[in-house]
């Protein structure tokens, strides 16, 4: 026979309920006394807010040489291990092309824009042949900074330049142009201009009219 509970006294059910980890509350303990706040030292350093080449977003070539490995560039963070092996298959085609029939600035120019390639979520770059993504990057790098014209210094022929990454004319194009419009590149554009192109722009920059006027 069940027993009865005692006089007085209420019997509490136990009611069992599965709580997920979000819905728990942290509840700090108590301080004791004389501790004071917590040491700001002891936290972790916050995280990057944004990723370059180098804390300055800048690399020379006296610091590294003229055409370093792709693994040699001093990325702020590392590239996702995921996108690791066309990021690097990718660099060393460009590098290639660069060392033989451009120059260094390209090459960096274009480092620096395979890394951008490489930190969007998800990466574009995980989808194609990586040649057609080396040949697309120094297309658009050449489109923007007048490589194509024969006035111009250093030149080379879009035919060229497709041929000597292994692609057509006609997919390095084509690419250059989806690159472009990702990230919404144009002629003088301060991020991937090179320094002839910096020192021919005709439109000066907010910072250099502020000066102007100080």
């Amino acid at each position: 026979m069940p027993r009865k509970s005692a006089p007085g006294k209420t019997v509490k059910n136990t009611l069992v309920v599965d709580v997920q980890p979000d819905d728990l509350v942290h509840v700090e303990p108590p301080r004791k006394k004389g501790t004071g706040k917590k040491n700001l030292d002891t936290q972790p350093p916050p995280a990057p807010t944004e990723t370059s080449l180098v804390p300055d977003g800048q690399v020379t070539t006296e610091i590294l040489g003229r055409f370093p490995a792709v693994s040699d560039f001093p990325f702020s963070a590392p590239i996702p291990i995921a996108i690791r092996p066309q990021f690097e298959e990718i660099g060393e085609i460009m590098r290639n092309v660069c060392r033989d029939h451009i120059d260094d600035e390209y090459y960096y120019l274009g480092i620096l824009l395979l890394e951008k390639l490489a930190r969007k979520r998800p990466s574009p770059l995980l989808a194609g042949k990586t040649d057609v993504w080396a040949a697309g990057i120094l297309t658009a790098l050449g489109k923007i900074n007048f490589l194509f014209d024969k006035s111009s210094a250093p030149y080379i022929s879009r035919d060229d330049l497709a041929g000597y990454c292994g692609v057509k004319q006609s997919t390095a194009t084509g690419k250059s142009k989806q690159i472009r419009d990702m990230f919404q590149m144009g002629y003088w554009d301060s991020r991937f201009s090179t320094q002839r192109m910096h020192d021919g722009n005709p439109y000066p920059s907010f910072y250099s009219i502020l000066a102007q006027l100080r």
